[in-house]
Parts: structure tokens; C-alpha cells; sequence
């Protein structure tokens, strides 16, 4: 490496997120639908001998009392892969996802460092090797090392790329809130889940066809999550009454919503409208991916 090289890592979107009981190690068995946005981070890497990492950018107050971030830890994984512990990088995390937000902002991060370290350093792995290493580093970075629309399952280990899904014109709404995910999650207990049914397929061609798809399954943590933070109620409303507005939905275990609309148009109109009417929120107007 003699110059810099940059990676982006996008925000993760869960369309769809079934949540099974407990396993006996206290893990949640998830079948989710996962798609990526053209909003996220940047990772920028430059020659060292040493490892390590700065942060820049809007977001990058709230991570700095975190003396280790799921980048380096990312960085730490690959070098014990590859059995090269002499390798080093200036890294610079330029963040604009909110943290703790549930876009997945940190294991995007982390994925973007398998990505771009694999290509200064020349370790030559492939992508699904790399996904196999972030399994170390934290259960959503093998679905964001791929980085594509994606169906999740196990803890988040088990990924398959989706064959055919639209690219989708959507809004993103942060309210602001914190919600730890504990809480949620033991909320949902509460309700004594069963095991997860066998999940039907994951494909669409259009957006019609995605809406239909969608409304198969929901989000099994939306109705605890609101019971824990009262604004996301609001946040959903607000997207849902948007002119276009086609669904409405929690992402992961929350506070960040999301909405499809038809046309980039009225997705940012609406991001427009909900900024001036929420000026403590975040709302941005995204494209979602479509499958390769």
C-alpha cells in the first residue's frame, strides 16, 4: 500500500425481522431480510507500520470513549488470520450513521475494514472467507461484509445473498432515542416466543413485489421496542403518513425506521417534510440496493 484507500460502509436495514425464543445459550435464532443503503460511513487506510485508528465526521463524538471499536477488533481478527501480526494501517473512521441506532453502523465499520485490509494488505481472501472471520468480531458483520440484499439467519452467521430483489427508494428516521437492545429482547421473552417456523422465500422483482413479500413477515421487536420507547410510535405515524408512503417499519431492534416510497421524488420530500417538522430527528432519503 503507498497511497490511500477508502471503503464505504453502509447502513444496514432489516425489511423483515423474525425473532425465535431463546436458545439454550441465551442467543435469539433470527430469520431477517437485509438490505444496504447509499448512506453510511467512510474507512480510509493509509501506509503504517503501526495499527491504528482515528475518527472524523458527525458521528464520531459518540464513539470516542470506546477504546475499542469494532474496526480495530475487525483489524486484530484479520491479521490473526492471515498469521501476520506485523501488518499495520492508519485507519480513519469518517462516521455519519448515528451510533447505536440499529442501521448497524459499528459492524458495517468492521466490515468495511475486512474489505479494505484484505485489499492493501494483499491476503487474498475471498468474501465469504472474510465473512467467516467477522463472525468473530460481532453477529451482523458477515451479512455486512457481503453488503447486498441478503436473508440472515442463525445469530446472523448464515447468510444468503438474495437471487432476485428491486432496488427500493426508502427514508431512514433516527428519533433520537436510545434503546438498549437488553431490554427489548427480555420484553419480548416475556411473550414466551416458540421456535421459528421454516421461512418462506425471499424474492422480488418489483417493487409491488417486494411490498407483498414484506407484508409476510414484520418486525418481531417493533411492538416491545415501542413499549420501551414510546417515539418510535411516533417516528412510524409520521413516515406512514407521508404522501407515497407505501410501508412503514421498525429496522432491527431500533430506534431507526424506515419507509419505501415509489420514486426518489417523494422519498425525499418526505425526508424534507419530517426534517422540518422533527429538527431533533435524523431523516434521509436513501436507495436501498438491489440485488447484483
Amino acid at each position: 500500500m503507498t497511497e490511500a484507500a477508502t471503503e464505504f460502509a453502509p447502513a444496514k436495514v432489516n425489511l423483515t425481522l423474525r425473532v425465535g425464543g431463546p436458545r439454550a445459550d441465551g442467543y435469539h435464532p433470527l430469520d431477517s431480510l437485509v438490505v444496504f443503503a447509499d448512506w453510511g460511513d467512510t474507512l480510509t487506510a493509509l501506509p503504517s507500520e503501526t495499527l491504528t485508528l482515528s475518527l472524523s465526521g458527525p458521528g464520531a463524538e459518540g464513539l470516542k470513549a470506546d477504546p475499542q471499536n469494532l474496526v480495530l477488533k475487525a483489524a486484530y481478527a484479520l491479521r490473526a488470520a492471515a498469521d501476520k501480526p506485523e501488518l499495520g494501517a492508519s485507519l480513519t473512521l469518517d462516521k455519519h450513521l448515528p451510533v447505536a441506532a440499529g442501521l448497524g453502523g459499528g459492524s458495517s465499520d468492521a466490515a468495511a475494514a475486512l474489505r479494505i485490509l484484505n485489499r492493501v494488505w494483499d491476503l487474498g481472501f475471498s468474501i465469504k472467507q472474510l465473512a467467516e472471520i467477522g463472525t468473530v468480531v460481532g453477529a451482523d458483520v458477515p451479512a455486512c461484509v457481503h453488503a447486498r440484499p441478503l436473508r440472515m439467519e442463525g445469530i446472523g452467521e448464515r447468510v444468503t445473498p438474495l437471487i432476485a430483489w428491486p432496488g427500493l427508494h426508502g427514508v431512514i428516521v433516527h428519533p433520537g432515542a436510545p434503546v438498549p437492545t437488553g431490554p427489548v429482547f427480555k420484553a419480548y421473552d416475556a411473550t414466551e416466543p416458540g421456535r421459528l417456523s421454516p421461512g418462506k422465500p425471499m424474492i422480488a422483482g418489483t417493487l409491488d413485489d417486494a411490498i407483498d413479500r414484506l407484508l409476510l413477515d414484520g418486525n418481531d421487536l417493533q411492538a416491545p421496542a415501542i413499549a420501551q420507547t414510546p417515539v418510535i410510535a411516533t417516528a412510524l405515524e409520521a413516515l406512514a403518513t407521508q404522501p407515497g408512503s407505501r410501508l412503514a417499519r421498525m429496522s432491527g431492534s431500533g430506534a431507526s425506521c424506515f419507509a419505501l416510497f415509489e420514486t426518489s421524488d417523494a422519498a425525499q420530500r418526505a425526508a424534507t417534510a419530517l426534517t422540518q417538522t422533527h429538527p431533533d430527528w435524523t431523516a434521509r432519503a436513501v436507495v436501498f440496493g438491489g440485488a447484483a
